[in-house]
């Protein structure tokens, strides 16, 4: 709960303070070499640091006093004599910065028209006070606190599991891409600046804030001359007196001085001063002096300040990096221009998160203010990869279109007396595997379904969503619609199935919407991401010596710019191999290099029978030429249907990596997409392939402990859920697998057991079916645990399975309902903690 409230505060800060910081950042870097800048655009001023290395002995006081006042009608308020040229020396009188003075201090020479003043000014008055005055200030103070907090939340954000290792703290991991990169370069390169903003912030306060400063200056238990004014007799300033004075201080004519002289008689004068040998720029003498006599009231010597009191006067040494020398002004300037960076990738995280909230609720039009009379429509829908719940959305939008008003339900939140009371619905359903309900919607298949009741009021239409590769093709869309039509319940209109993303039957279902609402619906239907060629990467048997069939990894490279996050699906384009593509070619007596046309393409027969589903009878002879005979007995064969894999790997792996069983067919050959990928496909060949959203198996909540629970290769999925949370530094998870033999079977074992032993997995329970002791099957090992199993669901903890649906799967349930119960279970899969990648 705290990670979440922090993230939400970092991020909400970011995308506020963030602009800010980024302008305070900008202008500190630019401030960080003022003084070398300006002697190097004004020759003048070089020539000061020339003299002094020369000797040359600067004006006295009561010299340089005069020509600067000449002319001026303002009172003077403070004079800076730098003889070294390492600072600007200044007059400045009262009435602002227009009526100050800069001077040569060996001639008295007043320096008009320098290069760069008036814009080190404005950028200084950019970086302190936002050009606002006083209440840009404020701003900049409140956003040093903010940026203390951004040190501290962040640094809690991405402890590592491995906080030990200095890579894993120091090192940008440049060849992750999207996300994952950006995420890599703006939590380590914070990690390389932590210690450096704390201090600029910490230090920046000090002139933000007075209550701060004066904390500070307790805490440290610092004081000054400055903030004790002695009383003086009173009297005009008698500048040949006070020069006697400080000339008589060790260096200091030959070095700095800096006058404050008192707004008001009585009071002192008060000078920082520094020898011409002093160790650094700091190190400076407060001293103050009767204005009227010369006399020393007091002496502050530098070397004698405690701790605490030489920090307060190395408060902007401090702040600006020179504390440390040019390496401490060189380290504070990059981390300064750093804040770009982080202003920059934050948001692109930021717009990146909400670019893929708004591809999950892409579909959830706003819906305005229900208009019209009479009881809402129902747009029900169950969806499995968010697809369905698209289309509901887009239906809710086309029936309020023609002013009608709709209410919007995931179909486990509609029950019985919702229907009974309802005139009109629309149900828009996915089907699960071999015609199952989706995962949200099994409570509804439970409770509802095995229910029989009157419904003669409500008039009905059903989009149903399948895959015609299975035998129970839009299976359970159909057991719904026959249920409505049992219990009296009238059809609108004719249900509509669609096989995958069938754009011909979505734009049958959007005209029979036109014809009921009067109002069609233009926009484009949601179209798949087109096939890209994806090279072959590496192969690796998991399971070498195992009894069981042979399990891979494959590793694809992904095209530039794909994204993809833990718990989605690749979804590939099989081809045959091309020895049984050679021999059906050679049965029907077609040349395998005859030249086709696909897709506009010319290609070789054989290619492009290698995608398509062959005849395993001989075709009839033909009389024409060979080419015409090729185009001719190809045009009718379909294309492979396609093959979906969960992905076992996440983008800063630059490696798409998918866990496969090689099936073996009766006659020897593999199966298809396993044997396309674990045999045929050469190194580099392409596979063309593309990336489906799986949004029911990511994450959540975000930041959640998981119990992950899968068998053989279903370690994919959920192996691609621990990497996505190590990588983002969310620990103590539960897994439980299964396979038959610990010696052969035990996939990812190195990394599981390393895992553990940091501490990423709290908890491992594994089941060896074919051990004498190797504790049965997962569904088994859940069972022994039931009081583990009740406390991680109370404590918050998400539930993921991956694997074989029948036996696994379905026994993994049946332990969870026998031990949480069914209404806790139905509250999970509601809540989205319960989550099922399975096959």
């Amino acid at each position: 709960m705290l990670k979440t409230v922090l993230f939400q505060l970092h991020w909400l800060l970011g995308i506020t303070a963030g602009t800010v910081l980024a302008v305070m950042g900008l202008s500190g870097a630019t401030l960080s070499f003022e003084d070398e800048l300006m002697r190097a655009a004004n020759p003048a001023l070089a020539q000061v640091v020339e003299r002094h290395a020369a000797g040359d002995q600067p004006l006295a006081l009561t010299e340089l006093l005069p020509r600067l006042q000449q002319g001026m009608p303002h009172a003077l308020q403070r004079l800076r004599v730098d003889a070294t040229g390492q600072r600007l020396s200044v007059a400045r009188f009262e009435g602002g910065q227009a009526n100050w003075r800069y001077f040569d201090p060996y001639t008295g020479t007043v320096l008009t028209g320098l290069r760069g003043l008036a814009f080190f000014a404005f950028v200084e008055d950019l970086h302190r006070h936002l050009v606002s005055g006083e209440r840009g200030r404020l701003i900049t103070g409140s956003c040093a606190i903010t940026l203390v907090f951004f040190c501290l939340s962040g640094l809690y954000l991405r402890w590592p599991r491995r906080w030990w290792h200095w890579r894993t703290w120091l090192a940008v991991e440049w060849s992750r891409r999207g996300r994952s990169f950006l995420w890599s370069l703006h939590s380590v390169v914070g990690t390389w600046v932590l210690l450096v903003y704390l201090l600029v912030a910490l230090t920046g306060l000090w002139w933000s804030f007075d209550w701060y400063r004066k904390s500070v200056t307790t805490l440290l238990g610092g004081s000054s001359a400055e903030q004790s004014q002695p009383r003086t007799r009173g009297g005009p300033l008698d500048l040949h007196k006070v020069q006697a004075t400080l000339y008589a201080l060790d260096g200091v004519r030959h070095g700095y001085i800096d006058l404050r002289f008192p707004a008001k008689p009585g009071r002192a004068l008060t000078s920082r001063v520094q020898g011409a040998d002093a160790a650094h720029d700091r190190a400076q003498d407060i001293v103050q002096l009767d204005p009227a006599t010369g006399a020393l009231l007091s002496l502050e010597p530098y070397a004698a300040k405690n701790p605490g009191g030489k920090i307060i006067v190395s408060m902007f040494a401090l702040h600006s990096g020179s504390f440390f020398g040019l390496p401490g002004r060189i380290i504070v300037m990059l981390s300064s221009l750093g804040m770009l960076v982080f202003f920059i990738t934050g948001w692109m995280l930021y717009l990146d998160r909400r670019r893929r909230k708004r591809e999950v609720r892409a579909s959830r039009l706003p819906l305005a203010a229900a208009m019209g009379t009479g009881q809402p429509w129902l747009v029900a829908f169950a969806s499995q990869s968010g697809f369905a719940e698209q289309l509901a959305w887009r239906a809710a939008a086309q029936l309020q279109a023609a002013g009608l008003p709709v209410q919007v339900r995931p179909l486990a939140q509609v029950d019985a007396a919702l229907l009974a009371t309802t005139d009109k619905a629309l149900f828009v359903i996915s089907t699960f595997g071999d015609g199952e309900a989706p995962d949200a919607a099994r409570a509804f298949e439970r409770r509802v379904l095995m229910q029989s009741g009157s419904l003669q009021r409500l008039a009905y239409a059903v989009l149903g969503l399948g895959d015609r590769e299975y035998a129970r093709f839009c299976g359970f869309s159909r057991q719904v619609d026959s249920w409505l039509a049992a219990q009296g319940a009238q059809r609108l209109f004719a249900s509509i199935e669609v096989d995958r993303t069938d754009a011909v039957a979505l734009g049958q279902w959007q005209q029979q919407l036109a014809t009921v609402t009067g109002v069609e619906d233009h926009t484009p239907l949601p179209a798949p991401v087109e096939l890209q060629p994806w090279a072959l990467d590496a192969r690796a048997q998991l399971n070498p010596g195992s009894a069981a069939g042979a399990i891979w990894q494959v590793s694809l490279r992904p095209p530039a710019h794909t994204h993809w996050q833990a718990g989605d699906i690749l979804e590939i384009a099989p081809r045959h191999a091309r020895a049984h593509v050679l021999a059906v070619l050679t049965r029907n007596g077609l040349d395998p290099q005859a030249l086709v046309t696909v897709d506009g393409r010319i290609t070789t027969l054989a290619e492009a029978a290698a995608a398509r589903v062959l005849p395993e009878q001989t075709a009839e002879a033909f009389d024409t030429t060979a080419t015409t005979d090729a185009a001719r007995w190809l045009a009718p064969l379909p294309a492979l249907p396609h093959r979906e894999y969960s992905m076992a790997s996440i983008p800063g792996d630059d490696v798409v990596q998918l866990v496969i069983r090689l099936t073996e067919l009766p006659d020897g050959r593999h199966g298809l997409g396993s044997g396309w990928l674990c045999v045929h496909a050469a190194d580099g060949d392409s596979i063309r392939a593309r990336v489906r959203p799986n949004s029911g198996f990511h994450r959540h909540p975000e930041h959640a402990p998981m119990l992950l629970i899968g068998n053989g290769t279903g370690i994919a999925g959920l192996r691609s859920l621990l990497r996505e949370a190590d990588a983002r530094g969310d620990r103590g998870h539960w897994l439980v697998f299964g396979e038959r033999t610990r010696a052969h079977d035990f996939l990812y074992r190195g990394e599981i057991e390393a895992w553990q032993a940091q501490g990423h997995l709290r908890r491992v329970d594994l089941a060896f079916s074919r051990d004498p002791d190797g504790g049965g099957y997962v569904q088994d090992r859940l069972r022994a645990a039931p009081e583990a199993l009740r406390a991680w669901v109370d404590l918050g903890g998400s539930l993921y399975v991956c694997g074989s649906l029948h036996g696994m799967a379905e026994g993994v349930d049946a332990v969870l309902r026998e031990v949480l119960g069914n209404d806790a279970v139905d509250a999970l899969l509601n809540d989205g903690r319960y989550r099922r990648d399975v096959y």
